[in-house]
């Protein structure tokens, strides 16, 4: 049966958690959740996403680790007040030290997915004094765009390009990030269909077209030679949207694995079979072994 978004629908995703918030020196509020004891991960989501794309992973490895997740800036319960979208990436890693110094957190393990997980290299590259190690899934970054691609990624992803995305095309798109999209996912797509009728939504498509600007602005293929952590990198094997098809037919995840291992000098891959772009929400078992054997 179709959704259709109301404004009685809720505008804030149920991540199960108290939600705590710490503001920002440029007075965006950063929101985060955290469960459990130990060794702390960090967990980042992706673009569009927020805190509910983690929340498996927090419920299971909360029983042995401290799980802190964020909204990032623009996304879910934070507030982004950052008028200088120049590198937004850039923005969004700050966010994540100034709220690991708030928290007084020490030794930790960034994860990060999609974007998050392009975000995560930022931050470890610009604090290796405070990231122990990276776990990327399906990581943004490593697949590099000419200048002609990036502007055509620009024309295209503006505020109205989202405000105009009906539900079959929300729909369509939720799929394809998906190998075999389970049925809980319906509450990912129900909230983004709310997000229509909510007093931000405006707001939202803006954070969509600065967090793609900000990917495309600062890729991170050619740092990874200097980062000091030890890395463990994880795709989904049938993730749809890395490398980009549309304009990289030709290449293949592989090709993106193979710029970490040549690059990264700590690294560990693992490949999640029957797997989309989605991965921590669609296969999080799996993931969530290969981070415990990781992190043993």
């Amino acid at each position: 049966m179709a959704f259709t978004a109301s404004a009685q629908d809720s505008c804030y995703a149920d991540y199960g958690m108290p939600i705590k918030k710490v503001v920002l020196t440029d007075g965006s509020q950063l929101a985060y959740v955290e469960k459990g004891n130990g060794k702390v991960i960090v967990f980042i989501h992706g673009l569009g996403g927020n805190i509910s794309h983690w929340v498996k992973s927090i419920n299971e490895l909360s029983k042995t680790y401290r799980c802190i997740a964020v909204d990032l800036p623009g996304y879910g319960y934070s507030k982004d007040a950052n008028k200088n979208d120049s590198d937004q990436l850039s923005f969004y890693a700050d966010a994540l030290i100034q709220l690991s110094k708030k928290l007084s957190l020490k030794n930790i393990t960034l994860a990060g997915h999609s974007m998050g997980g392009q975000v995560a290299v930022i931050a470890a590259l610009a604090h290796p004094e405070l990231i122990k190690q990276l776990i990327l899934v399906d990581p943004a970054g490593l697949e590099t765009f000419t200048e002609n691609e990036k502007n055509l990624f620009i024309s295209f992803s503006t505020p109205a390009f989202f405000k105009n995305q009906d539900e079959t095309t929300i729909r369509k798109n939720f799929k394809n990030n998906f190998y075999d999209q389970p049925a809980d996912a319906e509450k990912l797509i129900r909230y983004r269909l709310a997000l229509i009728k909510c007093a931000g939504f405006d707001d939202y498509t803006k954070t969509l077209v600065k967090g793609i600007r900000g990917m495309l602005s600062h890729p991170v293929k050619n740092s990874l030679n200097s980062l000091q952590q030890k890395v463990l990198l994880v795709f989904g094997e049938n993730d749809n949207l890395i490398p980009n098809k549309l304009l990289h037919p030709s290449l293949k995840k592989d090709d993106i694995i193979k710029v970490a291992t040549e690059n990264i000098k700590d690294i560990k891959v693992e490949i999640i079979p029957q797997a989309g772009h989605m991965l921590p929400f669609e296969k999080a078992d799996a993931l969530n072994q290969t981070i415990k054997n990781f992190l043993k």
